[in-house]
C-alpha cells in the first residue's frame, strides 16, 4: 500500500508540474504564437517598447483623472458594485489612449457564466470583440482583480484589432504575432500554464497590466496570478523573468528550458498556495 501511495503522489506530481511547466511539442505546432519560441524572438523587444508606451500614457492618464486615480487607490475599500463606475471610466482612457474603437463591454454575472473575465474574439470575423467581467466571481477575489483583469482584456482589444485590421500583408512583426496567438488559442488544445500565458497575445496582456498596476503603485502590489514571471514586475520595476534579454543571452539550452528552470520558483509558490 505505501508504495502505491508512492506511486500515486509521484504521479500527481508529475501531473502538475506538466500542467505547469511550458511544452516544447505544443509550441512547436505554431512556433510564431509562443514568445518562447526562436520564431517570435523578434517580436519580444518592440512588443515591450510599445508597452511601455501604451502603458505609460495610460498611467498619465489616469493621474490626470483625479476621482479614478483616488478611486484606485482606495480600491481594498470598495465593493465590485462601488468599482463598476470606475472600472468603465478606466475603459473609455485605455481605449483613448491605445486609439482603438471600443470594443463591447459587458460587466454581468450571466454572459459568460462560467468565466471570471473573458475576451471573446473570432478571426474568422475580425471585430472589435467583446470585454467580458463577471462582477459575481470578482466579488470573491482580490480587490486589484477586476481592475486588473479589465485592463488585460481590453488590451486583447487592441491586439486583435492591429492584428486583423488592414491589409494581411502589411502586417509587422508585432501585429503578425499576436495574429498568430489568437488562431492558436482558438485551433491548439492541451496548454499548460506556461503555454497558455506565453502565447504573444498574452504574454503581453498580462506584461501591460501589470506595468500599469505597478507604475500606479510603486511596484508594491503583488498579484501572483497575473501571468507568469515573463509578464510580472519585482519591486524594482524589473520584469522577474526577462525574456527580451535572455534570447539575446548565448547559450546552449533554448529560450523555452530557460525559462521552465526559473518557472521553478513561481511553480513552487502557486504548489503552496492551493
Amino acid at each position: 500500500m505505501r508504495i502505491i501511495a508512492l506511486i500515486l503522489m509521484f504521479w500527481s506530481a508529475a501531473a502538475a508540474a506538466s500542467d505547469f511547466y511550458a511544452n516544447p511539442e505544443l509550441q512547436r505546432q505554431m512556433p510564431g504564437a509562443f514568445a518562447l519560441q526562436p520564431e517570435a524572438r523578434d517580436f519580444l523587444a518592440p512588443a515591450f517598447r510599445q508597452t511601455l508606451q501604451h502603458g505609460d500614457a495610460l498611467v498619465a492618464a489616469i493621474r490626470k483623472d483625479a476621482q479614478l486615480e483616488k478611486a484606485i487607490a482606495q480600491l481594498a475599500s470598495l465593493s465590485i458594485g462601488e468599482q463598476i463606475p470606475y472600472l468603465k471610466r478606466l475603459f473609455a482612457l485605455e481605449t483613448a489612449v491605445m486609439g482603438i474603437a471600443p470594443p463591447k463591454l459587458l460587466i454581468d454575472n450571466h454572459s459568460y457564466p462560467g468565466r471570471t473575465a473573458y475576451f471573446d474574439f473570432d478571426p474568422e470575423n475580425p471585430s472589435t470583440g467583446t470585454v467580458y467581467l463577471n462582477p459575481g466571481k470578482l466579488a470573491e477575489r482580490d480587490k486589484y482583480d477586476a481592475l486588473a483583469f479589465l485592463i488585460h482584456e481590453t488590451r486583447h482589444s487592441y491586439q486583435f484589432q492591429r492584428a486583423f485590421s488592414g491589409d494581411v500583408a502589411a502586417r509587422d512583426t508585432i501585429a503578425a504575432g499576436y495574429a498568430d496567438a489568437f488562431r492558436a488559442q482558438k485551433s491548439l488544445k492541451g496548454f499548460s500554464f506556461s503555454d497558455f500565458l506565453t502565447l504573444v497575445n498574452e504574454y503581453e496582456a498580462f506584461q501591460f497590466g501589470n506595468y500599469v498596476l505597478g507604475s500606479l503603485t510603486d511596484w508594491q502590489l503583488e498579484m501572483p496570478d497575473m501571468g507568469t514571471f515573463a509578464s510580472q514586475f519585482d519591486t524594482d520595476g524589473k520584469l522577474k523573468i526577462d525574456l527580451i534579454r535572455m534570447a539575446a543571452e548565448e547559450s546552449d539550452s533554448s529560450l523555452l528550458e530557460r525559462y521552465n528552470q526559473l518557472a521553478k520558483e513561481q511553480y513552487e509558490l502557486r504548489k503552496r498556495e492551493r
